[in-house]
């Protein structure tokens, strides 16, 4: 039997029916998807500047030696404090040359000697933000002539995330280690940690943000480094029924 609002319909007209009932389905559809879109938090993200991030000074006469063992803006941790040979900054080669580094940001790299000891790191202007996360990357390769060792174990670089404590003792937050299996002379790989959101009741919280790369090998070895980034992320407030004028 059919329902009685049914009684009065034909056969015919079960057709604008059927449409009806469709139209009312899409409309539940788009009303879900909007609903999912609002329920989900945009994230806000930007960079967080360091100096001398990509190591373009002080500036090397690519016609000259090709190298200078200095870096401008990072505190250098070298185990030779005479000749300071295990850190510098270095001219990218002409472009068919077999060196040559393709992906490099800007003319210049930073050469890291491979044994534990020798380092990069620097104190930025920001602060560890209560409600932010931190991602840290690094483009890394090897030097084509003096490559860090692959054999076991083999050499490794960590990047490294850390603040100063009341005593003014460095104190690492997060790192990771990256090896130097399979990485290339020519072409720099991205490699990325990941600080997760501050909580307020964190030591680091409010703390002056400092960044380090450092090696943690044997001698012998050089690390390519270039276009170190730092990125700060936090959620933005779900504003979904909220007034807008």
């Amino acid at each position: 039997m059919k329902p009685k609002y049914l009684k009065n319909l034909t056969k015919d007209s079960y057709g604008p029916l059927t449409f009806i009932c469709m139209l009312r389905y899409i409309i539940y559809l788009m009303l879900l998807v909007l609903a999912g879109s609002w329920l989900t938090s945009p994230v806000w993200s930007a960079p967080i500047p360091i100096e001398n991030a990509s190591f373009e000074d002080p500036f090397v006469d690519p016609n000259g030696f090709g190298a200078l063992p200095m870096v401008d803006g990072w505190t250098e941790l070298d185990l030779d404090t005479l000749g300071s040979t295990n850190t510098g900054v270095f001219a990218n080669t002409a472009a068919d040359s077999p060196d040559h580094v393709a992906n490099a940001d800007g003319d210049q790299l930073a050469f890291l000697g491979s044994e534990l000891g020798n380092g990069f790191q620097q104190q930025l202007s920001a602060t560890y933000r209560v409600g932010c996360d931190y991602r840290l990357t690094v483009g890394v390769g090897v030097s084509m002539r003096f490559p860090p060792s692959e054999a076991e174990p083999v050499d490794m670089i960590e990047l490294v995330l850390y603040y100063h404590d009341e005593t003014e003792s460095e104190v690492d937050i997060a790192s990771v280690m990256v090896e130097a299996t399979g990485l290339s002379t020519t072409q720099l790989e991205d490699f990325s940690l990941y600080l997760p959101a501050v909580d307020s009741d964190e030591a680091w919280a409010g703390k002056t943000i400092g960044v380090a790369i450092r090696a943690t090998g044997m001698a012998g070895g050089f690390w390519t480094l270039d276009n170190v980034r730092l990125a700060e992320s936090m959620p933005i407030p779900n504003l979904a029924g909220t007034n807008k004028e």
